[in-house]
């Protein structure tokens, strides 16, 4: 029931939006019409005024209409976004903990990896991770991003500060979901703005494949936010860094998490091992991916890489050019708008069709895809593509590839939206 009157509000906001947009749009066509009237010159003085009174009344509703189509707007947003996000359904229960590197920022890693049957969400001792670590610190950090926050539209991203990441928080390591007690990790580097939290729910459906996936959250101010290891809260700053400053930054903290996790995931677990090290990202944490990788020694182990819509063009001139090989394994997955950028890159590239931008992370799952599909006139939030269906076939995918460690397998190649590119 709670479902169905949340759909029915829902419809009916909608509604309530296709009106009040349409009276905006007659609102000004007549306005605009009323002045051609005006200024074609009529000869009868009575007409005239009628007109002039027409044009005052139109050119009033030209205020009236579009506050009220704001209104309406944010009344039905903050409506839209209620029992928002859903949290996509995964076969195996999934853990999350925040561990920090030793360095002198304090770097943190949010870890995801698959956790015992017994921690569930019907499990009353069991405490439910949240989406955001740091609540409403973090939503506000994306919204200041993305200018929310001076249009007074915070709302619309504060519903996740008090959202489940559908992880059990530090709950143990699940070792039957590994191979020959082995767990490959991946460490992933986020996108320009971005965070270690919001791809929640797309690393969760990777760690429930059988893994272990660490999001390094960056400290060269190009997180939406963080907090250092002395509690510090560093907002997103650009000016922090130069270009330059910033992927230096963000390779060797890719690197560090790298050498630190196996040894410390093995001292907290001692029951198992770390197997294939692979290194990732998204947008600008793919070159991050790649100039760690490129820059790393041999005894880094690390033994592949793993791309999602690559920000070549951030490169700063360190990195190979579009369309380059690797000398480590590298498979790339892109969205409708980069690959008809023709982006490409490593050994292999797929074109994630129906897939924008945003479905690299969580974004098409914060609100009703309706929503996000809007948006995504102004921005590539949402393609139109299932974001559930988008993420299992990347998870399924790139498990493939961890473990066998080739970009040629079919089984990297199965999800029926991806389409090899040359």
């Amino acid at each position: 029931m709670p479902q169905l009157l949340s759909c029915s509000i829902r419809l009916i906001t909608l509604f309530i939006y296709t009106a009040v947009l349409l009276q905006c749009v007659d609102g000004f066509v007549g306005c605009q019409h009323h002045r051609r009237c005006s200024a074609s010159g009529s000869s009868s003085s009575s007409l005239q005024m009628v007109v002039e009174d027409a044009t005052l009344l139109t050119r009033s509703q030209a205020i009236m209409y579009p506050l009220g189509f704001l209104a309406a707007f944010r009344t039905g947003a903050a409506i839209s976004v209620i029992n928002q996000p859903q949290i996509p359904p995964v076969d195996v229960a999934v853990g999350s903990t925040v561990l920090r590197l030793p360095n002198n920022y304090g770097t943190r890693v949010r870890l995801f990896y698959p956790t015992t049957s017994a921690a569930n969400n019907n499990d009353a001792a069991v405490t439910m991770a949240p989406y955001c670590t740091d609540g409403r610190k973090t939503s506000d950090g994306m919204a200041r991003l993305v200018k929310f926050d001076a249009l007074g539209l915070s709302f619309l991203l504060a519903h996740l500060a008090n959202a489940s990441s559908g992880c059990v928080e530090d709950g143990p390591i699940d070792l039957s979901r590994s191979d020959d007690d082995e767990l490959p990790l991946l460490v992933y580097s986020h996108g320009y703005g971005g965070n270690m939290d919001m791809a929640t729910y797309f690393f969760r459906t990777m760690a429930s494949k059988g893994m272990i996936i660490a999001a390094v959250e960056h400290t060269d101010g190009t997180a939406s936010s963080t907090v250092l290891k002395d509690g510090e809260e560093r907002k997103f700053n650009e000016y922090l860094m130069t270009g330059r400053q910033q992927l230096t930054r963000r390779a060797s903290e890719i690197l560090e998490a790298v050498d630190f996790l196996p040894k410390e995931l093995e001292r907290m677990y001692p029951a198992i091992n770390i197997g294939s090290v692979m290194v990732g990202g998204t947008s600008y944490g793919a070159p991050s991916a790649i100039m760690a990788a490129n820059g790393a020694s041999t005894n880094a182990n690390i033994s592949g890489v793993i791309l999602h819509d690559p920000a070549l063009g951030m490169g700063y001139g360190m990195l190979p050019p579009n369309g380059a090989k690797s000398k480590i394994p590298t498979v790339t997955y892109t969205s409708d708008e980069y690959n008809k950028a023709n982006v490409r890159y490593g050994d292999l590239t797929m074109h994630v069709r129906g897939a924008y931008h945003g479905n690299f992370v969580d974004a098409p799952l914060w609100a009703p895809s309706i929503i996000m599909r809007f948006l995504s006139i102004l921005i590539p939030a949402a393609g139109p593509a299932n974001p559930v269906g988008v993420h299992e076939q990347l998870a399924e995918s790139a498990a493939a590839f961890i473990r066998n460690k080739n970009p040629a397998s079919p089984y990297v190649m199965a999800g029926s939206l991806f389409e090899f590119v040359e």
